[in-house]
């Protein structure tokens, strides 16, 4: 039988992150037309999002024993495919919005991602030289990242376990291509009052 896994390190980070930015939907909507607009909200959740990535990051470096500890994010590439060489092809579904993500497509030694680049590393050295690097687009991407780098280390660091959660509160979840019913196990329900009347005749 497969264990629940409690209380897994950066997951409650994640999850609050994914709500601030999910509250950040009440002002701009995550269509593609809002895609490059930014603001310093969103400015925030890439730097928190980047800075746990890392931190999960060096976790999963120690759970494999991996060796030279890395010291960049080319570095981590290097790392995490030696143990899942299609880290980079995860899909995460946003199901509220029918959005597919790929938050780490086109990810190698010589190349992060866009979001880290052109986002993370452009707030944090040149905030003001680039305003418009903290878009919602790299938003979503910099949290997405997040959930697919956890998903692979706590594969690695509980094998075999099961995460003790509830998907239906979750923003996003992992796209299954080979799913026919995909989403289908995290729908709610509901009874009227005059149901419950019904049920007790």
């Amino acid at each position: 039988m497969e264990t629940p896994i409690l209380n897994p390190p950066h997951w409650n980070y994640y999850e609050l992150l994914e709500r601030d930015l999910q509250a950040c939907f009440r002002f701009v909507e995550p269509v593609e037309c809002h895609h490059e607009v930014y603001s310093i909200e969103f400015a925030r959740i890439i730097l928190a999002a980047a800075t746990e990535i890392e931190n999960a990051f060096r976790g999963f470096a120690h759970t494999i024993s991996y060796t030279p500890e890395p010291s960049s994010i080319g570095a981590y590439a290097a790392c995490v495919t030696s143990r899942f060489p299609r880290f980079a092809d995860m899909q995460i579904l946003m199901r509220k919005y029918s959005i597919v993500l790929t938050p780490w497509e086109g990810f190698t030694v010589s190349t992060p991602p866009d979001w880290w680049t052109y986002g993370y590393n452009k707030i944090k050295h040149d905030r003001l030289q680039f305003p418009g690097a903290p878009t919602l687009i790299r938003a979503i991407n910099a949290v997405a990242a997040l959930q697919v780098l956890l998903l692979h280390y706590y594969r690695v660091k509980y094998p075999g376990g099961l995460l003790a959660f509830d998907p239906v509160t979750l923003l996003m979840i992992p796209l299954e291509r080979n799913d026919p019913l995909q989403g289908v196990d995290s729908m709610w329900g509901w009874t009227l009052p005059d149901e419950e009347r019904e049920e007790t005749n």
